[in-house]
């Protein structure tokens, strides 16, 4: 009996369990079923444009006179007057007198040179006398000095030293007077009025307004780039002279010159320098400021013209050498690409891509292969 009613608990049991469990299942509440979208990325795109165009390549560098003088006195003299052009930041002409130095001792030295040309004269006339003697009383055989002829040899020469001397007296009689060598502007001043000046002392320092040049540093690829080469043979056709447009940080006027020669050697920073040279035409741009010496201006220079280009914008270019292009279904695929220059804005490419191939801007850097996308086209590229 006792097995009897311990069976009989256990079926009740399971019984209202089992009950209990049909109820929960059938009044569970049912589940939420929300569908999830896909969501396709948008990516804006360019298209190739094939040109034949030069690659510009930017640097930077100081402007220089082409030409400076540094003036000196050749004289030794007291300074009896300078010239009130002779001031740091003054116009001179050519031949304008800047220092006037006293002259008394070279007048003294010029009587003192022509008293002695008269003396060596008077020797001469006297030598010249006796030859004519000579000459007619010795014979054939009669040795040179009996003719005289070493005595009319020095004589002349004598003379000669004399007149030499006297000439380099009245030379240095003009130089008491210092001159402006060309027309320019004076941009040291080392002289006052009262200053006892010694042979080979500095006066001024002048540099000339008709012509700037201003050294820039390249790389190789970018001297390759450029084209410049310092001299052609006449195989080669004429020389080319790359264009430079130079402009201020100080406003946005900009001015034109010509590549014209490289140093001979590397600076020690291991670059190449070209040398840019603006001409008198050129000094003064369309907003009428000239270009100063002591100007730091930057520099686009114009090199050879490079055939079939491809010229993406550079935030194209992923790590690599990468590019991601997008196929007629509208699907990603990267490819590796070949650089001939990372210009400032633009890259510059010689992979044959076909013109209007789809690459992808914007910089993107997780793109995935085979991924689909929907393209949104950005305006055309601009060539520089």
């Amino acid at each position: 009996m006792k097995i009897l009613r311990t069976l009989t608990l256990v079926i009740i049991v399971l019984l209202i369990g089992g009950g209990a469990g049909y109820y929960f299942y059938t009044n569970a509440p049912k589940p939420v079923v929300t569908e999830k979208s896909v969501i396709v990325p948008q990516v804006p795109y360019i298209e190739v444009e094939i040109a034949s165009q030069s690659i510009p390549v930017y640097t930077r560098g100081r402007v220089t006179a082409a030409k400076v003088h540094k003036v000196a006195s050749s004289v030794s003299a007291l300074v009896v007057d300078v010239s009130d052009s002779l001031v740091k930041g003054a116009f001179v002409n050519k031949g304008d007198i800047l220092v006037e130095l006293d002259e008394s001792h070279i007048i003294l030295d010029i009587a003192q040179q022509q008293a002695t040309l008269d003396q060596v004269k008077l020797k001469l006339e006297e030598v010249e006398a006796n030859a004519r003697v000579a000459k007619r009383q010795t014979g054939k055989n009669a040795s040179e000095y009996a003719r005289f002829v070493p005595q009319l040899r020095y004589a002349n020469s004598q003379v000669a030293a004399a007149q030499a001397a006297l000439d380099y007296a009245y030379k240095q009689l003009e130089e008491t007077k210092i001159r402006a060598p060309i027309d320019g502007k004076v941009i040291e001043s080392y002289v006052h009025q009262g200053d006892l000046l010694q042979a080979s002392a500095p006066v001024a320092v002048i540099y000339s307004m008709n012509q700037a040049e201003i050294r820039l540093p390249i790389n190789d690829q970018q001297l390759d780039i450029i084209g410049f080469k310092d001299q052609l043979s006449s195989e080669q056709g004429p020389r080319f002279t790359p264009e430079v447009k130079l402009g201020s940080y100080q406003d946005d006027g900009e001015w034109t010159g010509y590549i014209v020669r490289k140093d001979g050697e590397r600076g020690q920073n291991q670059l190449m320098y070209v040398v840019a040279q603006v001409n008198a035409d050129s000094m003064i741009n369309a907003s009428g400021k000239s270009l100063l010496p002591g100007s730091f201006v930057e520099a686009e220079i114009k090199g050879r013209v490079i055939d079939d280009l491809r010229i993406l914008p550079r935030e194209v270019l992923q790590p690599g050498n990468i590019i991601w292009l997008l196929d007629d279904d509208n699907r990603l695929h990267s490819q590796e690409v070949a650089v001939i220059y990372r210009g400032r804005d633009q890259v510059y490419i010689d992979t044959l891509l076909p013109k209007g191939t789809r690459v992808v801007s914007g910089g993107f850097h997780r793109l995935a292969e085979g991924t689909r996308v929907i393209p949104i086209s950005q305006s055309s590229n601009k060539n520089n």
